[in-house]
């Protein structure tokens, strides 16, 4: 047995064992022994006839009373029939008692009538002075509220010795009273408290529960659209709406009487189908046909019912008749659906359709005091049977809530567990592409270097090694070539250190590389270097380019210029920023075609190749060299 199927079977325990103590109490404080100033009334005069009348009546009873009194036991009930004369005038029924039994009392007399039910009202008069009058509707009226008269003004009046109960009901309706308490107010209390509570307190308690439930599944539904929290809703309104019936009376109602037994006749019916279709949530195999027709069942009761078609006399005296029709047709609807639920193993259908057939003994109760067939002191039951269709109805949302929280927390640990392990492939994957790309770009940078040393200081050694051994180089000129090949190896090195985009950084650098040889050559620097942004996409790579660049314009002026002056400027133009190498030699001379040589064209290959642009111009009394970078690299480049 599952867990949330142990809480729904003790609950419904529970709920019968609450139910059980109650009808005890009910019985003991009925039949039990009376307190010495409690009078329980089961016997009376009883006269009637015609000439009743359902409006207000005079404060004192004027006119004279039938003689043909009979003594009856209570409770009495007078038979209905079904030949209804709805054009005759009420029924009049006279009870009487008198008090002379009852013990000398210190005030606070009153009358407590457990149930009165007919089809119109009752007035109570105390020696012949009207002490109530029902003022509910004559079909709908407070059958289900006990009744409470003071008889004697709380202890301020005098105390009455003859006690009448007058009732006007429609012709050939029936009806039925319940015996009398007649006694002090303290004793009398707990025995009224407790009926109202059982006959009316609790289905009002009900009905506002009921009803915030039934909220609350509507919104639900209005979020996840799932069929079965659309039926509690509307079986909870459906309920409130049926026990109406048991809780109006004591006002006039608020609508046609006539529209209100419609309502009432048919919520109980639409009860049933309503509860037949949650059944078949909880036994997919049970057979529809049988919905079809408990639903067109319910809409034939509606329109036959309807007050524009039926006489609205006629629906009030007969309305027991559809429940019973109903009830009739829903013990074997429940039997199929048992039978459904037996043969493929649907527990929750099954236990549903138990609860459906502990029902029909209800209803027929309910039905057999509705058509004064047993003692009208019993307590209607419906309202308290239908505590177990909707706890089976909350056991059901609950084992779904439940198993979908159940779902969810294993959805989510498998999840967690697939997350795990993704993490840890993905953890992996990244240790090797981490090396795969450390690997690279060593292989990458070592390429490079072997590169740029080739290209530079190898090329250069090369050549010099070449006219070394044919003995064209002097000892000066082998040692400016290793001084060549020394200097492009610190800018190789220089290189490699992170300049963060930063091209002052790198001047600074240069400078602090060539100055020794600048101040050898007895070469002046004028180092006017100012504030530029900074390039964004200056990596080493790049350095070494801007680097080379620089070192190969000095280089030109240290052996071709003449000049004694070097100035090094920055500056920014054109969207990017410049670095001018401007010098006080012999000038700057182009060759005869156009063409630059070697070393020129290199500049501008690297130049190229980081985006930028070299130029020279012949200034008075030197040359000038200008490098423009771009700020930011728009396009690659080779």
């Amino acid at each position: 047995m599952k867990p949330g199927f142990k809480a729904y079977f003790f609950l419904s325990l529970l709920f019968a064992v609450l139910a059980g103590l109650a009808g005890g109490l009910v019985l003991w404080l009925e039949i039990g022994r009376s307190a010495p100033t409690t009078l329980h009334l089961q016997a009376a005069q009883l006269t009637s006839g015609p000439g009743g009348s359902f409006a207000p009546l005079p404060p004192k009873l004027d006119t004279a009373l039938p003689t043909d009194w009979q003594t009856v036991a209570l409770p009495y009930t007078w038979p209905q029939s079904l030949e209804l004369q709805t054009g005759a005038p009420p029924r009049v029924t006279w009870l009487q008692v008198r008090l002379d039994g009852l013990p000398a009392t210190r005030g606070g007399l009153v009358l407590y009538l457990p149930r009165w039910q007919t089809i119109g009202r009752i007035a109570v008069y105390g020696d012949d002075q009207l002490l109530y009058r029902s003022v509910g509707d004559v079909v709908w009226n407070g059958f289900n509220h006990p009744l409470w008269v003071p008889l004697d003004g709380n202890g301020m009046g005098p105390r009455p010795q003859l006690l009448r109960l007058r009732i006007d009901s429609l012709a050939n309706a029936g009806g039925t009273v319940s015996s009398l308490w007649v006694g002090e107010a303290a004793d009398l209390q707990p025995r009224y408290r407790l009926r109202r509570m059982l006959q009316t307190g609790v289905a009002e308690v009900m009905g506002m529960a009921f009803l915030g439930l039934g909220g609350f599944a509507l919104a639900v539904w209005l979020l996840r659209r799932e069929r079965t929290y659309l039926l509690f809703a509307l079986f909870t309104l459906l309920w409130v709406l049926r026990s109406q019936r048991y809780l109006v009376g004591l006002e006039p109602l608020g609508m046609s009487s006539a529209w209100f037994g419609w309502m009432s006749i048919n919520s109980g019916n639409a009860l049933l189908v309503t509860w037949y279709a949650f059944m078949t949530t909880l036994v997919p195999t049970a057979p529809r046909w049988l919905l079809r027709a408990l639903l067109g069942l319910l809409l034939l009761s509606s329109a036959v019912t309807l007050p524009l078609i039926t006489n609205p006399a006629w629906i009030a005296a007969l309305a027991p008749l559809p429940y019973l029709v109903t009830n009739l047709a829903g013990i074997p609807a429940t039997l199929l659906m048992a039978w459904a639920a037996w043969r493929h193993g649907g527990r929750e259908g099954l236990v549903a359709a138990s609860i459906g057939l502990m029902h029909a003994p209800v209803a027929w109760h309910d039905w057999a005091m509705q058509s004064y067939l047993v003692d009208p002191e019993h307590i209607y039951a419906w309202p308290f049977s239908t505590m177990a269709r909707i706890g089976m109805f909350l056991y059901v949302i609950l084992n779904r809530y439940v198993g979908a929280l159940a779902t969810a927390e294993q959805s989510n640990a498998v999840l967690a567990q697939r997350l795990r392990t993704r993490e840890a492939e993905l953890a992996e994957s990244y240790e090797q592409l981490r090396s795969v790309q450390q690997r690279e770009l060593l292989s990458q940078e070592r390429h490079r270097l072997m590169q740029d040393i080739h290209d530079g200081m190898g090329s250069q050694l090369m050549s010099a090694l070449k006219v070394a051994e044919s003995g064209g180089l002097s000892e000066a000129q082998m040692a400016l070539v290793l001084r060549e090949c020394i200097d492009d190896l610190k800018l190789t090195v220089d290189s490699l250190e992170s300049v963060e985009a930063d091209l002052l950084l790198l001047l600074a650098t240069l400078r602090y590389r060539l100055a020794p040889r600048l101040q050898g050559s007895g070469l002046r620097l004028r180092w006017e270097v100012a504030d530029v942004p900074a390039l964004d996409w200056l990596d080493p790579r790049s350095a070494l380019h801007v680097l080379r660049i620089l070192q190969e314009g000095i280089s030109n002026i240290l052996q071709h210029a003449g000049a004694t002056e070097l100035r090094v400027a920055t500056g920014e133009a054109d969207g990017g920023v410049y670095v001018l190498l401007e010098d006080n030699g012999q000038g700057f001379r182009a060759h005869p075609s156009g063409e630059v040589g070697r070393g020129l064209s290199n500049m501008a290959r690297r130049a190229h190749a980081i985006g930028g642009q070299v130029a020279w111009d012949t200034v008075p009394g030197g040359t000038r060299f200008r490098l423009w970078l771009p700020l930011r690299r728009l396009e690659a480049v080779a």
